[in-house]
C-alpha cells in the first residue's frame, strides 16, 4: 500500500478512536468516588441505574441525530468538510462535559459530543471505502474498528490510572473526560491535509482533480493504465446514475435497493443487540456482578477486556480480505462464539448468585472458579465480536449501497444503529439490576437469531468494486 493512502486512512480513522474513547471512558467515570456526590446521584440502586442510563444514553441519542444530519453538510461541501465539522462538534461536547456543574449539563455535553461521534461514524467509513483500493478495502475499513477498540482500551486504562494514582477529587473523572479532546484535535488538524473522496470529486465533475488525487493515492503516473481505468469506472458510474430519470428517493424505493437498505439496517441493529455495548458502557458493574470486586480490581479487569479486544481486532485485520473468511463466514463464526459464551456466562452467574446468597451479611464472598470462568467467557465473547460484527458492520454497509444513494442509505442506517445503541445504553443497568444472570441469556438468544439472519440474507461482498456491487442476492 502506498504511504499517502495509508496516512489518509489512518488519520481519518481517528474518528474511530474518539468514538471508542467516548464510548469506553464513561464506564469508569461513573464509578469514580466523587462523581455521584458531585451530581447528587446518591440513592437506591434503582435510582442510580436510572441516572446512569440517562447519562450514558445521551451520547447515543446525539449520535443518532448527528449521523442522520451530517450528509446535509457533507454532500454539498465534501466528505472532508463533514469530518471536520464532526470533530469540532465533538470537541465542544467534550469541553461541556468537563465543565458540567449538573447532571443536565453533563447530559447536554454527552449529547453534543455524540452528534460529533455520529457524524464521524457515518462519514468516515464511506470516505475510507471511496479512497481505498478494492482489494484492500475491507482491511482498510477494518482500521476503523481497530481504532474504536483501541480508543475503548485506552479509556479503560486511563480510568484505571486516574482512580489508582490520583487523589480522590473531581479531577479523577474530569481528567479522562478532558482527554477526549486529544483525538478530536488530531482528527480536526489532520483532515485538513488529506485528499477529498474520489467519488465525491467525480460527482462534482472535477475529473482532473480526481485523476491527480488517485495518482497520488496509488503512487502511479496519471497516464498509467490502472489509473485511467479506475478513473473511467468511477466517472462512468456517476454518469450512469445521472442518466437515470428517477430521483434519489424513487431509486431508493426500487426493490433491489430496498433489500440493500433492509440488510444494511438489520446488520447495524444486530450489532447493537450482540450486547457488546452493554459491556463497553457497564463493564465494571458486570465484573462486580460476577464477584470481581475491590477498590480498582473491577476496572483492572475492564482494562484487560479492552486489551483482548484490541489484540483480536488486530489479528482480524489480516483475515478480513482472505478468500476463506471474507465477510459472511466471519459473521457466522463470530456469532456462534458469542452465543455460546453468553449462554455459559449466564449459567455460571446463576450459580454464583446462589452461592453469594448463602454468604453471611457483611462477609465478602470469594471469587472462586466460577467467577474466573465467567470472566473468561466475557473475554471469549470479545474475541468472537472482534473477528466479526465489530469490524464488519461499517465495512459491509459502505460496500452494498450504490454511489448515488449511498449517503441517504448510510444516514438512515447510522440513525437506526445509534437509536438501538441508545436503547441498549438505557436498559442495560436496569437489566443488570433486575434480570441479573438473565441478561446474558437474553443477549445469547439475540445473537442466535443474528446467526440465522446472517445465514439467510447477508451476501459476500469481499473483493468487489463499489461500481460492481450488484450480486444476485440484491435482485430477489
Amino acid at each position: 500500500m502506498k504511504p499517502l493512502t495509508l496516512l489518509t486512512i489512518t488519520i481519518a480513522t481517528m474518528g474511530g478512536l474518539l468514538m471508542g474513547y467516548d464510548v469506553g471512558v464513561i464506564s469508569g467515570v461513573l464509578i469514580m468516588p466523587t462523581f455521584a456526590p458531585h451530581f447528587g446521584m446518591e440513592g437506591d440502586a434503582q435510582y442510580q441505574s436510572q441516572v446512569k442510563g440517562n447519562i450514558v444514553s445521551m451520547l447515543q441519542a446525539g449520535c443518532c441525530i448527528g449521523g442522520l444530519l451530517i450528509n446535509l453538510f457533507a454532500d454539498p461541501f465534501g466528505r472532508k468538510a463533514g469530518i471536520m465539522l464532526s470533530a469540532i462538534i465533538f470537541i465542544i461536547g467534550s469541553i461541556v462535559q468537563v465543565l458540567a456543574p449538573s447532571v443536565g449539563a453533563m447530559m447536554a455535553g454527552r449529547f453534543i459530543g455524540g452528534m460529533g461521534v455520529g457524524g464521524c461514524s457515518n462519514i468516515v467509513p464511506v470516505y475510507i471505502a471511496e479512497i481505498a483500493p478494492k482489494e484492500l478495502r475491507g482491511r482498510m475499513a477494518n482500521l476503523w474498528q481497530f481504532m474504536v477498540v483501541l480508543g475503548i482500551m485506552v479509556s479503560y486504562w486511563i480510568d484505571y490510572a486516574c482512580l489508582k494514582h490520583m487523589p480522590e477529587s473531581d479531577k479523577q473523572w474530569k481528567t479522562p473526560l478532558g482527554l477526549q479532546i486529544v483525538p478530536g484535535g488530531i482528527l480536526l488538524i489532520g483532515i485538513v491535509f488529506l485528499p477529498e473522496s474520489l467519488r465525491w470529486l467525480a460527482s462534482r465533475d472535477r475529473i482532473d482533480k480526481l485523476t491527480t488525487t488517485l495518482s497520488r493515492l496509488r503512487g502511479l503516473p496519471e497516464d498509467n493504465e490502472k489509473i485511467v481505468q479506475e478513473v473511467t469506472e468511477i466517472h462512468e458510474s456517476i454518469l450512469a446514475e445521472r442518466a437515470s430519470k428517477a430521483s434519489k428517493w424513487s431509486e431508493l424505493l426500487q426493490p433491489s435497493n430496498i433489500r440493500r437498505l433492509v440488510i444494511g439496517v438489520m446488520i447495524g441493529v444486530c450489532q447493537q443487540w450482540t450486547g457488546t455495548n452493554a459491556i463497553n458502557y457497564y463493564a465494571p458493574d458486570m465484573f462486580r456482578q460476577i464477584g470481581i470486586t475491590g477498590e480498582t480490581v473491577d476496572i483492572l479487569a475492564t482494562g484487560i477486556y479492552g486489551v483482548v479486544k484490541v489484540i483480536f481486532v488486530f489479528i482480524f485485520f489480516f483475515m478480513v480480505d482472505h478468500k476463506f473468511f471474507g465477510r459472511r463466514n466471519s459473521l457466522l463464526t463470530g456469532s456462534i462464539i458469542m452465543c455460546i459464551s453468553f449462554y455459559i456466562l449466564g449459567g455460571l452467574l446463576k450459580h454464583i448468585e446462589i452461592e453469594q446468597a448463602a454468604v453471611p451479611p457483611g462477609v465478602e464472598p470469594p471469587v472462586g472458579g466460577k467467577g474466573y470462568a465467567a470472566m473468561i467467557m466475557l473475554f471469549i465473547f470479545a474475541i468472537g465480536y472482534e473477528i466479526s460484527w465489530g469490524p464488519l458492520v461499517f465495512v459491509i454497509c459502505a460496500e452494498i449501497y450504490p454511489t448515488r444513494i449511498r449517503a441517504i442509505c448510510m444516514s438512515i442506517t447510522i440513525a437506526i444503529f445509534w437509536a438501538m445503541n441508545t436503547v441498549i445504553a438505557k436498559v442495560t443497568p436496569l437489566m443488570i439490576t433486575n434480570l441479573t444472570y438473565g441478561t446474558y441469556f437474553f443477549f445469547g438468544t439475540t445473537v442466535f437469531a443474528m446467526t440465522i439472519f446472517t445465514w439467510l440474507f447477508i451476501p459476500e461482498t469481499r473483493n468487489r468494486s463499489l461500481e460492481d456491487m450488484e450480486p444476485v442476492s440484491f435482485k430477489h
